[in-house]
């Protein structure tokens, strides 16, 4: 009797457990499917800021230079 009642015990706990684990598992995949979304917003952000950094780094060194030439010929 008491076997019994441990092994249905033991059987409720785990299946206690095991939906727990599957619950944390949904989670970790909601929360990696949220993180992928960021980091590829992450990356977007990364190229328009690169993108930002050249132009500016040429309208550096072509703005003075055509300043200049304007000077010049007035």
């Amino acid at each position: 009797m008491k076997t019994e009642q441990h092994r249905e015990e033991v059987i409720k706990y785990l299946t206690k457990l095991n939906e727990r684990q599957i619950t944390i598992f949904h989670r970790i995949e909601k929360i990696e499917q949220h993180l992928a979304m960021l980091n590829g917003k992450t990356n977007n952000n990364n190229v328009e800021i690169a993108k930002i950094k050249t132009w500016g780094g040429v309208a550096m060194f072509a703005i003075p230079i055509i300043v200049n030439l304007i000077m010049k010929v007035m």
